[in-house]
């Protein structure tokens, strides 16, 4: 497992990137690719990216590292986009991690088994290190999803080729009967019509939902492990997209390294209807359930409330 290349996408926290090498020092993949994104123009941010970049000198294990730095700021859409362009353009397949992605050591071996077994299935085209489900009625070691959660999850270079980070097929595909018959209900196609109107739009900047998308468009699944592989340490109140999720942390399970696998490949329409109404709280987005949620977390926290509603919930 240590032979699967690592791309690690980082910007301007230090302190969450020194965790993420400490993780990634148990491994000691041979080959790291790091590419961050530039700072913006102001004197703290550039002394953080700064930081940010010096921490990757403490890898000192025996390795090939290849570095891409951006100057100035793009953005979360373009800097990550880009990054993984780049690293794509020396490797056919890879883990992408972000600084606030910290592993266990049984997602590379997940990774490694998924990306061998999987690398020539016009199905699957993404492998996810995240669990959200808090029942696990699943038999097998992993289940199929619509979901490439990105919270640690690798990919292969003919599959990343399928993004559009602009998603400038959106006014046409939603408009065709396979989006129509995407989703189980009118709320949940309501939900996401929303969320792409607003990344096509500008109105959201990010590099995953147009990831999504464009795996909706082909009906692309990805394999999703039955436990926690990641801990994601960047939720919370100094977040830009995940201010007000929960943190989600490891499996406590004793992994088996011998994976059961599912029969069919076939998408777990259960698991991912608890992951809608759980994870992505889909009511909360919309009227008249995003006044009294809104409510709801003025009550509860007035700071974080007008910190961050504003950019969360436009």
């Amino acid at each position: 497992m240590r032979n699967v290349p690592v791309l690690i996408l980082a910007y301007n926290r230090p302190i969450y990137t020194k965790k993420l090498i400490a993780a990634l020092k148990k491994i000691k993949p041979k080959n790291i690719y790091i590419s961050c994104d530039g700072p913006k123009n102001n004197q703290e941010d550039i002394n953080n990216c700064n930081q940010t970049r010096d921490v990757f000198n403490s890898i000192n294990w025996n390795c090939n590292i290849k570095t891409n730095y951006f100057p100035n700021n793009l953005g979360c859409r373009k800097g990550i986009s880009r990054g993984i362009n780049w690293f794509f353009k020396y490797e056919k397949q890879g883990i992408i991690l972000e600084d606030d992605c910290i592993p266990t050591n049984y997602f590379f071996y997940f990774c490694n088994k998924m990306l061998m077994k999987y690398k020539n299935n016009p199905k699957i085209h993404c492998i996810g290190g995240v669990n959200f489900l808090k029942t696990k009625n699943i038999k097998e070691s992993y289940y199929f999803s619509k979901y490439n959660h990105c919270w640690g999850w690798a990919t292969w270079k003919n599959s990343w080729e399928l993004n559009d980070p602009d998603i400038k097929f959106w006014p046409k595909f939603k408009k065709s009967k396979n989006w129509n018959m995407y989703h189980e209900t009118k709320l949940e196609k309501k939900y996401w019509t929303k969320i792409f109107n607003n990344t096509f739009n500008r109105k959201i900047d990010s590099w995953a939902y147009p990831w999504t998308l464009s795996l909706w468009k082909v009906g692309g699944l990805t394999v999703t492990p039955k436990y926690n592989l990641v801990n994601n340490i960047g939720t919370g109140q100094n977040t830009t997209h995940s201010s007000f999720r929960e943190k989600k942390y490891f499996s406590k399970k004793n992994l088996k390294k011998t994976l059961v696998h599912p029969d069919k490949i076939i998408k777990n329409k259960l698991a991912d209807n608890y992951v809608f109404e759980t994870h992505f709280n889909g009511k909360n987005y919309l009227y008249p359930w995003r006044i009294l949620f809104l409510i709801k977390l003025f009550i509860k926290n007035p700071f974080k409330f007008l910190s961050k509603s504003f950019k969360v919930f436009r």
